[in-house]
């Protein structure tokens, strides 16, 4: 879990600065290269539960490494990318020297081009970001490109409406502290009349008591709070065990605000998934975040707070989290989330833990996830007991944690699955890894919650508006680590990942 109150002193310098500037436009900036390396291989079939299949027209997962106009790879943390109609792909990424570059691909990730906002002065609009994240989004007639990076204190926002050539800056596009852990997501309105823009956009965030929202009605310039938040983070109907217990004998949980990205239904209705108090749970809004009910999605209890919900065309809900055996789970629901399907394992074939899962929907039953996994971890049963782990979002989260001892030689890779037929009676899905395991993107643990001090809280993946999937990654072992020397978390690479062929989920 994240700590927001390490980080107030030098994200209020950061605030400060992107302050004393008004809302501003500027030009595309220098460009950056790199090519395709396949890595990944074809994908393998399988049904639920991880049982391989004979079945023709798998994909092919494709490798893309970010590269600056001389050649050397950029750095990320938490990739988000997004995709607009005309096929440009846009990625955000951290840098090292305090600032944000978005990159942007015009030829179907072969080369990459910085394309970041910029103030007059010629710095980077995105300053600092401990969160860098970005939206397309690309509903008929406006692929507008969001890109927002929160200062703890606030967030500033940036957007294009013309594939990144400018971008207005608006520094004021404000949650209320402590502001951490953001998503921001778009979608037709439930209540709002619509004038200038014709999605409302949200904005949402952890504030460690709760998870809350605002929304703006214009496009992104002027923002309002949304009302009631969707989830608190202190829970007085769970049990915490390491909370003291209540006169009645009861231990209220304190489960934080934490959550995943957040997504808005064909009818104007507002999700946000959480993993909360040990349970996948989703927040429902039908009045643009002014009121909120939750339902718990599943029974079989959740690993980590990270959750993704998306819909198809007709409304059906899909939702993916890690379950308790740390595996990826799959449920859907065709009733606006009253009823849920059993819930299905949908991680590829050998794998046997994974983490910080996320999930897009194109068409009826076509769904593809992006999560991290390996295939030789010690894996579970872990030796310590809940509340007696360093690791902090374990101590949160009271969830028994992986000793990093035993972790050493355990290799991580970025994984896609993908389905054309969820809805099926026996569906199959299509696994890959997006780099080649002998070269893993990290060693060590991941998770539960975060992945490393690298990797961090999230990745994004994306069905493209012609049907392809995209994905983010991060690279965090190189150098001595991928020397397989027991060195891990060395290196932040920026990585896309792509299927070529299979079903096309649109």
């Amino acid at each position: 879990m994240r700590t927001p109150l390490t980080k107030l002193s030098s994200l209020a310098v950061a605030l400060a600065v992107v302050l004393s500037f008004g809302i501003t436009e500027s030009p595309r900036r220098a460009a950056a290269n790199s090519g395709s390396e396949g890595a990944g291989g074809r994908a393998v079939a399988h049904h639920a539960g991880g049982r391989k299949t004979g079945v023709a027209r798998a994909p092919v997962s494709q490798l893309f490494r970010l590269k600056d106009a001389q050649g050397i790879p950029i750095n990320a943390g938490e990739p988000t990318l997004g995709v607009t109609n005309d096929d440009n792909i846009f990625y955000t990424a951290i840098q090292t020297n305090t600032r944000v570059e978005i990159l942007r691909s015009k030829n179907e990730g072969r080369s990459w081009e910085i394309v970041s906002p910029k103030f007059p002065n010629g710095r980077n609009a995105q300053l600092l970001s401990f969160d860098p994240y970005i939206w397309v989004d690309d509903s008929e007639g406006v692929d507008r490109i969001f890109t927002i990076d929160l200062t703890v204190a606030c967030a500033y926002l940036s957007f294009s409406d013309d594939e990144g050539e400018t971008w207005t800056t608006n520094p004021l596009a404000c949650g209320r502290p402590v502001n951490d852990h953001q998503t921001l997501f778009s979608g037709p309105p439930a209540i709002s009349p619509m004038v200038t823009f014709p999605n409302v956009v949200y904005y949402c965030w952890n504030d460690v008591g709760s998870s809350s929202c605002s929304k703006s009605i214009d496009g992104g310039i002027a923002w309002t709070p949304t009302g009631t938040p969707a989830f608190s983070g202190y829970d007085p109907n769970a049990e915490d065990p390491g909370v003291p217990e209540s006169p009645t004998g009861h231990r209220p949980a304190n489960c934080g605000g934490l959550h995943g990205h957040g997504h808005v239904g064909p009818d104007g209705t507002v999700y946000l998934p959480k993993g909360h108090c040990g349970q996948p749970w989703l927040a429902i809004s039908h009045d643009e975040g002014l009121t909120w009910e939750t339902v718990q999605v599943a029974k079989n209890g959740v690993n980590d707070h990270e959750a993704s919900v998306a819909t198809d065309p007709k409304g059906n809900l899909y939702y993916t989290y890690i379950g308790p055996d740390r595996l990826v789970y799959l449920v859907t629901s065709k009733d606006g989330g009253k009823k849920w399907s059993k819930p299905m394992m949908v991680a590829a074939p050998g794998v046997n833990e994974s983490d910080i899962p996320s999930l897009d929907v194109g068409g009826v039953g076509k769904v593809a996830i992006a999560y991290m996994g390996t295939t030789n971890s010690p894996g579970m049963p872990f030796p310590n007991s809940p509340g007696t782990s360093t690791n902090p979002d374990c101590i949160v989260a009271q969830l028994p944690c992986p000793p990093p001892d035993e972790y050493k030689d355990t290799t991580w890779n970025g994984y896609t699955t993908i389905s054309g037929n969820v809805f099926a009676k026996n569906p199959v899905f299509f696994s890959a890894p997006v780099n080649d395991p002998k070269d893993p993107l990290k060693r060590g643990t991941c998770g539960p919650g975060r992945c490393g001090l690298q990797i961090l809280d999230f990745i994004d993946v994306v069905i493209a508006p012609d049907g392809e999937v995209w994905t983010s990654w991060v690279d965090a072992c190189i150098l001595a680590c991928a020397a397989k020397d027991g060195t891990q978390d060395q290196g932040s690479e920026a990585v896309v990942g792509h299927f070529e062929g299979g079903p096309n989920l649109r």
